[in-house]
């Protein structure tokens, strides 16, 4: 890869990398710990992340478990889970909490697809800007005298083609999760 683009296609790659972890909390009907991992629990005075305060792992397919290390703060989780309005009903065992797994319906189905389709655009406008803002530093550095015109012209031509691509993966992860939420 050039060099000039190193820096950028790592920026590219942290806005995927986040794509990511938002569409692996869109539900599927299936369990999944990412569903539930990023939670926000108040515990010891702050807020952290469910995932930060227990084990969460998927032992039926239509069933998430969170083990509490502190059960002090199994209330806290609780009620972090049912504010999370994910259509969850915890029940409590000791320091195990249960998290049976509704069956989607139709239309909680095709909410969650126009969820996914937000998060696919926002995914593309995050690479779109990285390209913008670094097009008009190219533009500046040019005027400045830094590098002739042909030179920007190639470093415009590098970033396409890298955002293209990019967008096409996005568009990929985007569809495979489409089919995920489509199957019953």
């Amino acid at each position: 890869m050039d060099p000039v683009l190193t820096q950028l296609s790592e920026k590219i790659e942290a806005a995927i990398h986040h794509f990511k972890m938002e569409i692996a909390g869109i539900r599927a009907g299936r369990a999944n710990p990412a569903l539930v991992e990023n939670i926000p629990v108040d515990a010891y005075g702050s807020k952290m992340k469910l995932v930060e305060v227990g084990n969460i792992s998927a032992p039926q397919p239509t069933l998430l478990t969170v083990q509490v290390w502190d059960a002090s703060i199994l209330d806290n989780v609780i009620k972090a889970i049912q504010e999370a309005k994910l259509g969850f009903n915890p029940s409590n065992e000791g320091t195990l909490i249960r998290l049976p797994i509704p069956p989607l319906t139709s239309e909680r189905r095709e909410e969650f697809i126009k969820l996914l389709h937000q998060k696919m655009e926002q995914a593309r406008v995050e690479i779109r800007q990285i390209r913008h803002d670094s097009r008009n530093l190219w533009k500046k550095e040019q005027e400045d005298g830094k590098y002739g015109e042909d030179e920007f012209f190639r470093r415009e031509k590098l970033l396409q083609e890298l955002v293209d691509k990019k967008i096409l993966e996005v568009e990929s992860l985007g569809k495979a999760k489409e089919e995920e939420l489509t199957q019953i």
